[in-house]
C-alpha cells in the first residue's frame, strides 16, 4: 500500500443529512477510523469478552489518541439505547466525527447528528504512489468478492474471522476489539 507522503487526492463524501450536498474531506495523517461500539448492548459483553464498563473504556481510549481537531470515520453500530443515553458517551469523544450506518443503526439521520456525527455514504478512494494505484472501499460490512487489487477497510466482524465473510489480506478489520478500543490512523492501515 502507499506511503503517507504519497496521498494527495481528497475524499468526497455525501452528507446525507444535508440533502446530498457534497462535502470534501481530505484524508490526512490525523484521520482515524474505528467501528462497532455497540454502546449499551448487554450481550456484547459476553459475545466479545468486553469489560463491564466498555463504554467508558472506549471514550478513554478514543481521547488518548484523537484531538479536538482530528477527523474520525466511525464505521457503524453505535448504540442500543436512546439518544440521551448515547450522548453520555458521544459528547465526550474528541474530534470531528463522521459515521457510516451499520446493520444495527436504525435511527433517523438527525438522531445521529444530535449525537455528534455527520452520517455519510460508504467511501471509495484511490490512493496513488510510485508503486501504483490502490482502490480502497471503506464500509461497515466486509466487501465480499473484493475485486483483484482492491482493498477494504471495514468493521462488523468484531474480533476476527466470520463464517459469512471470506476475507483476504486486502481486508482490514477496524472493529474496536482488535484495535484495543483505540482509533487507528488511516495511514497506519494503507501505508
Amino acid at each position: 500500500m502507499p506511503s503517507e507522503g504519497s496521498f494527495f487526492i481528497g475524499i468526497y463524501l455525501t452528507n446525507l443529512s444535508k440533502f446530498g450536498i457534497i462535502k470534501e474531506m481530505i484524508i490526512k495523517p490525523s484521520t482515524f477510523v474505528i467501528s462497532d461500539f455497540h454502546f449499551y448492548h448487554k450481550n456484547i459483553i459476553e459475545y466479545q469478552n468486553r469489560p463491564l464498563d466498555f463504554g467508558e473504556l472506549i471514550v478513554r481510549k478514543w481521547n488518548e489518541v484523537v484531538t479536538i481537531n482530528d477527523d474520525v470515520l466511525f464505521l457503524g453500530d453505535l448504540s442500543f439505547k436512546n439518544k440521551e443515553a448515547t450522548q453520555h458517551y458521544t459528547f465526550r469523544l474528541m474530534g470531528n466525527k463522521y459515521m457510516l450506518l451499520g446493520n444495527h443503526d436504525h435511527e433517523s439521520l438527525s438522531w445521529y447528528q444530535d449525537c455528534g456525527f455527520t452520517v455519510i455514504d460508504p467511501v471509495y478512494k484511490t490512493f496513488v504512489n510510485s508503486n501504483g494505484r490502490f482502490p480502497t472501499l471503506i464500509t461497515h460490512e466486509p466487501v465480499q468478492d473484493l475485486p483483484k487489487g482492491w482493498f477494504n477497510i471495514h468493521g462488523h466482524i468484531h474480533s476476527g474471522i466470520h463464517r459469512e465473510y471470506p476475507l483476504t489480506d486486502r481486508h482490514f478489520n477496524v472493529s474496536c476489539e482488535p484495535l484495543d478500543y483505540k482509533p487507528i490512523q488511516i495511514f497506519e492501515i494503507v501505508a
